[in-house]
Protein backbone atom coordinates (compact mmCIF):
# COMPACT_ATOMS: atom_id res chain seq x y z
CA UNK A 1 0.00 0.00 0.00
CA UNK A 2 1.50 3.58 -0.45
CA UNK A 3 1.46 6.27 1.73
CA UNK A 4 -1.91 7.58 0.36
CA UNK A 5 -3.86 5.02 -1.80
CA UNK A 6 -4.06 1.26 -2.65
CA UNK A 7 -2.25 -0.15 -5.50
CA UNK A 8 -4.24 -3.41 -6.25
CA UNK A 9 -5.75 -4.31 -9.36
CA UNK A 10 -9.70 -3.78 -10.18
CA UNK A 11 -11.17 -6.67 -11.58
CA UNK A 12 -14.81 -5.25 -13.85
CA UNK A 13 -17.58 -7.26 -14.47
CA UNK A 14 -20.06 -6.96 -17.39
CA UNK A 15 -22.17 -3.89 -17.20
CA UNK A 16 -25.74 -4.30 -16.71
CA UNK A 17 -29.11 -1.76 -17.47
CA UNK A 18 -31.17 -2.06 -14.09
CA UNK A 19 -35.36 -1.69 -14.82
CA UNK A 20 -33.92 -0.02 -18.91
CA UNK A 21 -36.20 -1.02 -21.70
CA UNK A 22 -35.40 -3.86 -23.81
CA UNK A 23 -31.97 -3.08 -26.02
CA UNK A 24 -31.20 -0.09 -24.24
CA UNK A 25 -27.33 -0.02 -24.93
CA UNK A 26 -24.84 -0.45 -22.21
CA UNK A 27 -22.16 1.64 -20.92
CA UNK A 28 -18.23 0.78 -21.71
CA UNK A 29 -16.38 0.69 -18.48
CA UNK A 30 -12.17 0.23 -18.42
CA UNK A 31 -9.96 0.05 -15.59
CA UNK A 32 -6.61 1.94 -16.11
CA UNK A 33 -3.51 1.40 -13.73
CA UNK A 34 -0.05 2.73 -13.45
CA UNK A 35 2.42 2.40 -10.67
CA UNK A 36 1.10 5.22 -8.33
CA UNK A 37 -1.86 5.61 -10.04
CA UNK A 38 -5.04 4.31 -11.51
CA UNK A 39 -8.15 4.92 -13.10
CA UNK A 40 -11.52 4.08 -13.95
CA UNK A 41 -13.23 4.99 -17.16
CA UNK A 42 -16.92 4.86 -17.99
CA UNK A 43 -18.32 5.80 -21.33
CA UNK A 44 -22.41 6.22 -21.57
CA UNK A 45 -23.69 5.06 -24.84
CA UNK A 46 -25.39 8.65 -25.37
CA UNK A 47 -24.84 12.08 -24.11
CA UNK A 48 -24.76 12.40 -20.80
CA UNK A 49 -26.05 16.04 -20.01
CA UNK A 50 -29.33 15.81 -20.95
CA UNK A 51 -31.05 12.36 -20.19
CA UNK A 52 -28.87 11.34 -16.97
CA UNK A 53 -29.31 12.25 -12.98
CA UNK A 54 -27.21 11.16 -10.26
CA UNK A 55 -24.05 9.04 -10.41
CA UNK A 56 -23.30 6.92 -7.40
CA UNK A 57 -20.54 4.88 -6.19
CA UNK A 58 -21.19 2.13 -3.23
CA UNK A 59 -18.14 0.49 -1.64
CA UNK A 60 -17.83 -2.49 0.77
CA UNK A 61 -20.19 -2.39 3.43
CA UNK A 62 -22.66 -0.55 0.98
CA UNK A 63 -20.59 2.53 2.15
CA UNK A 64 -21.70 5.55 -0.20
CA UNK A 65 -18.42 7.19 -1.06
CA UNK A 66 -19.91 9.56 -3.87
CA UNK A 67 -23.05 10.74 -5.06
CA UNK A 68 -23.27 14.24 -7.68
CA UNK A 69 -24.89 14.73 -11.10
CA UNK A 70 -23.77 12.99 -13.57
CA UNK A 71 -23.37 16.45 -15.77
CA UNK A 72 -20.90 17.48 -12.89
CA UNK A 73 -18.52 13.84 -13.92
CA UNK A 74 -18.76 14.76 -17.48
CA UNK A 75 -15.42 14.90 -19.46
CA UNK A 76 -16.82 16.06 -22.98
CA UNK A 77 -20.38 14.70 -23.73
CA UNK A 78 -20.10 10.72 -22.73
CA UNK A 79 -16.93 9.85 -20.98
CA UNK A 80 -16.67 10.01 -16.87
CA UNK A 81 -13.06 9.29 -15.12
CA UNK A 82 -12.56 8.49 -11.71
CA UNK A 83 -9.70 8.01 -9.58
CA UNK A 84 -9.40 4.53 -7.73
CA UNK A 85 -6.08 4.99 -5.99
CA UNK A 86 -7.46 5.75 -3.23
CA UNK A 87 -10.26 2.56 -3.14
CA UNK A 88 -8.75 0.04 -0.27
CA UNK A 89 -9.70 -3.52 -1.37
CA UNK A 90 -13.37 -4.96 -1.65
CA UNK A 91 -16.58 -4.91 -3.68
CA UNK A 92 -17.74 -1.40 -5.30
CA UNK A 93 -20.85 -0.53 -7.24
CA UNK A 94 -21.32 2.35 -10.29
CA UNK A 95 -24.99 3.29 -10.60
CA UNK A 96 -26.17 6.05 -13.00
CA UNK A 97 -29.33 7.19 -12.94
CA UNK A 98 -31.17 8.03 -16.15
CA UNK A 99 -34.16 10.56 -15.98
CA UNK A 100 -36.59 7.77 -17.02
CA UNK A 101 -36.37 5.75 -13.77
CA UNK A 102 -33.94 3.13 -15.24
CA UNK A 103 -30.12 3.35 -14.63
CA UNK A 104 -26.92 1.67 -15.61
CA UNK A 105 -24.82 -0.01 -13.06
CA UNK A 106 -21.53 -1.65 -12.83
CA UNK A 107 -19.73 -4.17 -10.09
CA UNK A 108 -16.14 -4.66 -9.50
CA UNK A 109 -13.79 -5.70 -7.20
CA UNK A 110 -10.38 -4.24 -6.24
CA UNK A 111 -7.91 -6.78 -4.67
CA UNK A 112 -5.32 -6.45 -2.36
CA UNK A 113 -2.02 -5.60 -3.50
CA UNK A 114 0.57 -7.73 -5.60
CA UNK A 115 -2.31 -10.14 -5.90
CA UNK A 116 -2.98 -10.59 -9.36
CA UNK A 117 -6.36 -10.71 -11.58
CA UNK A 118 -8.02 -13.86 -12.89
CA UNK A 119 -7.30 -14.42 -16.92
CA UNK A 120 -10.01 -14.58 -18.94
CA UNK A 121 -11.13 -18.02 -19.92
CA UNK A 122 -9.79 -18.57 -23.14
CA UNK A 123 -12.20 -18.41 -25.89
CA UNK A 124 -13.96 -21.85 -27.88
CA UNK A 125 -13.91 -23.20 -30.67
CA UNK A 126 -17.02 -21.51 -31.41
CA UNK A 127 -16.83 -18.21 -30.31
CA UNK A 128 -15.67 -15.42 -33.09
CA UNK A 129 -12.36 -13.70 -33.09
CA UNK A 130 -12.81 -10.18 -31.94
CA UNK A 131 -12.14 -7.38 -33.49
CA UNK A 132 -8.86 -7.12 -31.89
CA UNK A 133 -7.78 -9.81 -33.99
CA UNK A 134 -9.67 -9.80 -37.04
CA UNK A 135 -7.75 -9.44 -40.02
CA UNK A 136 -8.94 -7.74 -42.84
CA UNK A 137 -7.87 -8.03 -46.62
CA UNK A 138 -8.56 -6.74 -49.60
CA UNK A 139 -8.82 -8.64 -53.06
CA UNK A 140 -5.20 -8.36 -53.64
CA UNK A 141 -4.25 -9.80 -49.80
CA UNK A 142 -2.78 -6.84 -48.87
CA UNK A 143 -4.08 -5.79 -45.12
CA UNK A 144 -7.08 -3.21 -44.54
CA UNK A 145 -6.57 -1.11 -41.88
CA UNK A 146 -9.04 -1.70 -38.72
CA UNK A 147 -9.69 2.35 -38.27
CA UNK A 148 -12.41 2.00 -35.32
CA UNK A 149 -9.96 -0.05 -33.21
CA UNK A 150 -7.19 2.03 -34.09
CA UNK A 151 -9.09 5.57 -33.00
CA UNK A 152 -10.72 3.59 -29.91
CA UNK A 153 -6.24 2.51 -29.57
CA UNK A 154 -5.46 6.06 -30.31
CA UNK A 155 -8.15 7.61 -27.37
CA UNK A 156 -7.26 5.24 -24.68
CA UNK A 157 -3.25 6.50 -24.99
CA UNK A 158 -4.31 10.09 -25.12
CA UNK A 159 -6.22 9.53 -22.10
CA UNK A 160 -3.54 7.83 -20.06
CA UNK A 161 -1.18 10.04 -20.91
CA UNK A 162 -3.42 12.86 -19.96
CA UNK A 163 -3.83 11.15 -16.70
CA UNK A 164 -0.28 10.63 -15.73
CA UNK A 165 0.91 13.77 -16.84
CA UNK A 166 2.76 16.16 -14.16
CA UNK A 167 5.31 19.09 -13.90
CA UNK A 168 8.44 19.05 -12.78
CA UNK A 169 10.76 21.92 -12.13
CA UNK A 170 14.23 22.81 -11.94
CA UNK A 171 16.84 25.67 -10.76
CA UNK A 172 15.20 27.79 -7.69
CA UNK A 173 12.99 30.22 -6.38
CA UNK A 174 14.54 32.91 -8.61
CA UNK A 175 14.46 31.46 -11.45
CA UNK A 176 14.28 28.24 -13.13
CA UNK A 177 12.32 25.89 -15.82
CA UNK A 178 9.19 24.24 -15.80
CA UNK A 179 8.75 20.70 -17.81
CA UNK A 180 4.85 19.56 -18.50
CA UNK A 181 5.49 16.23 -19.12
CA UNK A 182 2.66 13.96 -20.70
CA UNK A 183 3.90 10.73 -22.41
CA UNK A 184 6.82 10.93 -24.13
CA UNK A 185 6.19 15.08 -24.39
CA UNK A 186 8.15 17.51 -22.55
CA UNK A 187 7.73 21.00 -22.80
CA UNK A 188 9.98 23.76 -21.04
CA UNK A 189 8.75 26.57 -19.96
CA UNK A 190 11.24 29.36 -18.23
CA UNK A 191 10.04 30.98 -14.95
CA UNK A 192 11.24 34.26 -12.50
CA UNK A 193 10.72 35.83 -9.86
CA UNK A 194 9.32 39.26 -9.39
CA UNK A 195 8.84 42.15 -7.25
CA UNK A 196 5.34 43.61 -5.87
CA UNK A 197 2.17 42.29 -6.65
CA UNK A 198 3.47 39.76 -9.10
CA UNK A 199 5.31 36.92 -7.48
CA UNK A 200 6.58 35.30 -10.07
CA UNK A 201 5.90 34.52 -13.66
CA UNK A 202 6.14 31.85 -16.15
CA UNK A 203 6.59 32.64 -19.42
CA UNK A 204 4.84 31.53 -22.59
CA UNK A 205 5.31 30.94 -26.29
CA UNK A 206 2.46 33.02 -27.95
CA UNK A 207 -0.36 31.60 -29.61
CA UNK A 208 1.85 32.06 -33.57
CA UNK A 209 4.48 30.75 -32.00
CA UNK A 210 3.22 28.00 -29.43
CA UNK A 211 3.53 25.19 -32.34
CA UNK A 212 6.78 25.74 -33.45
CA UNK A 213 8.56 26.08 -29.88
CA UNK A 214 6.38 23.50 -28.43
CA UNK A 215 5.54 20.50 -30.83
CA UNK A 216 2.32 20.56 -29.74
CA UNK A 217 -0.93 21.22 -31.24
CA UNK A 218 -2.25 25.11 -30.94
CA UNK A 219 -5.49 23.09 -30.02
CA UNK A 220 -3.97 21.77 -26.86
CA UNK A 221 -2.28 24.71 -26.04
CA UNK A 222 -5.78 26.38 -23.30
CA UNK A 223 -5.36 22.84 -21.71
CA UNK A 224 -2.16 22.84 -21.29
CA UNK A 225 -1.22 26.05 -19.79
CA UNK A 226 -4.59 25.82 -17.59
CA UNK A 227 -2.68 22.47 -16.65
CA UNK A 228 0.33 24.34 -15.86
CA UNK A 229 -1.24 26.80 -13.96
CA UNK A 230 -3.21 25.04 -11.79
CA UNK A 231 -0.36 22.39 -11.26
CA UNK A 232 2.13 25.09 -10.31
CA UNK A 233 -0.30 26.49 -8.06
CA UNK A 234 -0.80 23.15 -6.25
CA UNK A 235 2.49 22.27 -5.60
CA UNK A 236 4.82 25.80 -5.37
CA UNK A 237 2.26 28.58 -4.52
CA UNK A 238 -0.90 27.45 -2.89
CA UNK A 239 -1.52 31.07 -1.49
CA UNK A 240 -1.40 32.80 -4.28
CA UNK A 241 -3.49 33.18 -7.70
CA UNK A 242 -2.51 32.58 -10.72
CA UNK A 243 -3.41 35.25 -14.07
CA UNK A 244 -3.09 33.27 -17.34
CA UNK A 245 -1.80 36.11 -20.07
CA UNK A 246 -1.37 35.54 -23.91
CA UNK A 247 2.88 35.43 -23.26
CA UNK A 248 3.11 34.30 -19.67
CA UNK A 249 1.38 33.00 -16.31
CA UNK A 250 1.51 35.65 -13.00
CA UNK A 251 1.55 34.28 -9.57
CA UNK A 252 -0.02 37.12 -7.05
CA UNK A 253 -0.49 38.20 -3.82
CA UNK A 254 -4.18 38.04 -3.67
CA UNK A 255 -4.54 40.69 -0.88
CA UNK A 256 -2.47 43.12 -3.04
CA UNK A 257 -4.88 45.04 -5.65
Amino acid sequence: MADDGFEGEIVLEPPVNVGAPEGMALLTAQFVRYPGCQQLILWLPQPGRPGYGALRIVGPDGALMEQAPVASRLNGSIQILTDTFGWPPGDYRVEIDHTEGWRHEVRMRKLEAGVAAPKPPAPTHEEKPSDAARIYRDGFGNVIPNVDLEMRRDALETIVAKFTRRLEFEGNARAGTVIYIEGERRIRFSHEMCAGRVKFSIDLPRPQHWEAQTGALLTARDDIVEFVARETQRTQASSWAYEIHEDRIDFVDPRRA
